[in-house]
């Protein structure tokens, strides 16, 4: 009755009713919980990882995050990471899924923090889910899709070690490159493995769209393509994720141009698959929330190497903003009221508005902009040393927009007072930054044209020269004049107001608050 109740409250959800019971429903699962709080069985954690995913998709990030360690407890106390030979393959199957599910939900608050991993990979001692296809071969095939992408949870993990480990070095990294290629590799071999191969194309994306393995599916394929993009970001000058221009300033000059090229080739080919899905298909298909993560890290390099690459073959600035566009507009519609995903669509309308606004105004400053092509951002001036210095601990910790961990906004206070969320932040300013004057000018931020939001995917062609940029002003207000503003004082770039979004992306209370995901666009090159 429990686990019914869980189901229940998470399918009203997804079908975005809320029935009288929608309440009673999930408190009678957690209850069960708490009740039997030292007698875990596997309904009881599995009616806890539903109750989770309840919570998450109903923005209570918080509540999700500690229910997480208490079903990994659950876990650990029952010994589910160890197989089991002498149950049926059944009982065997439905232990591996929980543990390997409740690893997934884990990488949603945070990935490669060692703090904050419940259930290491390490400790994990049973085999990967098996293939659908071995249950019932009546429905179409899933082809391991399952398997295949808790899989790449694991390489994409060791991944993100990997450069959060780099960040703090202040000499260069001798072996990176052999790192690199071992990852490469590990990646390579597993292409082999990949129901259609290293790229899906949008016809077979088409021919998949009545299989109801679908979102698995392209969820596999979209996460190896955002484990390619994991890797070789690291070797992109100035990328925020990128290892420190120390190391870099070691490594082949080719080999960073070699990275830049998979980077772009890899985040073409993710976004490919969504828009894709987008055009093709007439139905809203239930998308795994780390499609919508790996769609905006895909946008997000698409936007910077049009700007900062040094490879001739980058995109133009107008088609790196109509792919992102894309994005948003394939977002918004498989996920349109999934509080998680709010976040990604918001930074990355916005960051496309401001990434126009700089091409436009870099193009009225020196006259084109191929002469600052190819350069990587230069840090601003006029901050502070404080401003500009970012500890090692704290560029380690830096966690993206989507961690479920940075929007739960946790409080370090030492009582029971709560501190300001970023709506009451919003509402009122906050002790952690300066306040503006009374004088100080109160010009909007730059607006989002309506058409954007609903953008047809078939106005922008995959050739286009000339996308979005064409509705925003070359001479923006915001950015001439700027200079004497508080704006201009106090923000990189004086360039008007940051959008709302961005200003969360500074949250005062986090430890984590290292260089964020859109600084680069407040930069100029050198």
């Amino acid at each position: 009755m429990d686990l019914l109740s869980a189901i229940c409250a998470v399918t009203s959800l997804h079908l975005r009713r809320e029935p009288p019971e929608l309440s009673s429903w999930i408190q009678t699962a957690e209850q069960s919980i708490w009740m039997n709080l030292e007698s875990p069985t596997v309904p009881r954690l599995q009616t806890l990882l539903l109750s989770i995913y309840y919570w998450v998709e109903s923005g209570r990030f918080q509540r999700a995050f500690m229910l997480t360690a208490l079903a990994a407890r659950f876990a650990a106390a029952m010994r589910l990471n160890y197989e089991r030979p002498d149950l049926d393959s059944t009982a065997r199957e439905v232990r591996r899924r929980i543990v390997w599910s409740l690893k997934i939900i884990e990488r949603y608050f945070s990935v490669g923090l060692p703090e904050f991993e419940l259930c290491p990979i390490e400790a994990i001692y049973i085999n990967f889910p098996k293939s659908e296809d071995e249950f019932e071969s009546s429905r179409p095939r899933e082809q391991s899709a399952y398997k295949l992408y808790t899989r790449l949870e694991g390489i994409r993990r060791d991944i993100m070690k990997l450069g959060r480990g780099l960040h703090p070095l202040d000499q260069p990294l001798s072996s990176l490159v052999e790192l690199i290629r071992h990852h490469e590799n590990i990646l390579s071999e597993f292409s082999a493995e990949l129901p259609y191969g290293s790229r899906i194309t949008s016809a077979q994306v088409a021919s998949l769209l009545d299989n109801p393995w679908l979102p698995r599916l392209l969820a596999m394929h979209v996460s190896w393509h955002q484990a390619n993009c994991d890797l070789y970001r690291i070797l992109v000058p100035g990328y925020p994720d990128a290892a420190p221009s120390v190391v870099l300033d070691a490594v082949d000059p080719a080999r960073l141009l070699f990275a830049e090229e998979q980077c772009l080739k890899h985040a073409a080919n993710a976004i490919q698959i969504l828009t894709t899905l987008n055009q093709e298909s007439a139905s809203r298909h239930m998308l795994e929330f780390d499609t919508a993560i790996c769609a905006y890290h895909a946008s997000r390099l698409v936007l910077y190497i049009s700007r900062f690459g040094k490879s001739p073959n980058r995109p133009t600035p107008e088609f790196a903003a109509s792919r992102a566009e894309l994005c948003v507009v394939a977002l918004k519609r498989f996920f349109p009221s999934c509080v998680p995903v709010a976040p990604i669509i918001k930074e990355l309308e916005s960051s496309v508005v401001v990434f126009l606004q700089r091409h436009n105004h870099d193009h009225d400053t020196w006259g084109a902009s191929s002469s600052t092509a190819g350069r990587p951002p230069q840090a601003n001036t006029n901050l502070s040393h404080e401003q500009q210095t970012v500890s090692p601990a704290a560029e380690t910790q830096r966690l993206a927009i989507h961690s479920l961990l940075r929007q739960a906004e946790f409080s370090d206070a030492e009582d029971d007072h709560p501190l300001p969320t970023r709506a009451q932040s919003a509402a009122e300013p906050s002790q952690g930054f300066p306040t503006p004057p009374s004088n100080a000018p109160t010009s909007a931020p730059p607006v989002i044209d309506n058409s954007l939001n609903t953008l047809d995917t078939s106005i922008i062609p995959a050739s286009s020269a000339s996308g979005v940029g064409s509705q925003l002003p070359s001479n923006d207000p915001g950015i001439t004049g700027a200079n004497n503003s508080w704006w201009g004082q106090n923000m990189p770039l004086a360039m008007g107001p940051v959008p709302d979004v961005f200003e969360d992306g500074v949250y005062p209370f986090l430890s984590w608050t290292g260089r964020q995901d859109w600084e680069w666009l407040l930069e100029s090159p050198r």
